[in-house]
């Protein structure tokens, strides 16, 4: 499978941070699936990997539902300062990000401390931009943002090892390894 070229990367990126936006302003149950259909259609027809990777974003759009039912099953997250389950329009983000995972953050998957570290402070300026934007807060900032932060310095880099052994399995003899 041949590299993303430095454009490919950076073009990917900008899509992921376009479709963010897109969908957290939207707050709408409508635009933001539009979105992600848009998002994934280009991302497919520029620099996608085929059905592999679409099942690979469908993997963390499910987990993604999940996680955030959770997170507002457990009150880390309100919306419009009520107990709530998760809007659709925010598990919409999952799959936008799941696209970037073997094109703009590809380099994470072989430094999962750094993908760790990038996690957890991009986890939380991701959240406290999101909720700042949204109807959907923090129960309690403090708390809200340090669980998010855990979280994400976890996942990120556990997101980003899958996608190795998901995308290049070749370069493992077929096996999945992660070191």
């Amino acid at each position: 499978m041949a590299e993303d070229t430095l454009l490919q990367k950076a073009g990917n990126g900008l899509l992921f941070n376009i479709s963010w936006l897109a969908i957290i302003s939207s707050e709408s149950v409508v635009i933001a699936p539009l979105v992600v259909l848009v998002h994934v259609t280009i991302h497919q027809l520029w620099i996608g990997r085929g059905q592999r990777e679409l099942v690979f974003i469908a993997g963390c759009f499910g987990f993604g539902l999940l996680l955030d039912q959770a997170l507002f099953a457990m009150g880390v997250f309100t919306l419009d300062g009520q107990a709530s389950l998760a809007p659709l329009w925010l598990t919409c983000l999952w799959p936008v990000l799941a696209t970037t995972f073997d094109h703009a953050f590809a380099s994470l998957q072989r430094q999962l401390t750094i993908a760790g570290i990038l996690g957890g402070i991009g986890g939380v300026m991701s959240y406290y931009a999101g909720t700042s934007m949204s109807a959907v807060d923090f129960a309690d900032p403090v708390y809200g943002l340090a669980i998010i932060g855990a979280l994400w310095a976890a996942l990120f880099p556990a997101m980003a090892a899958m996608a190795r052994l998901w995308f290049h399995e070749e370069e493992n003899g077929g096996e999945a390894h992660l070191a």
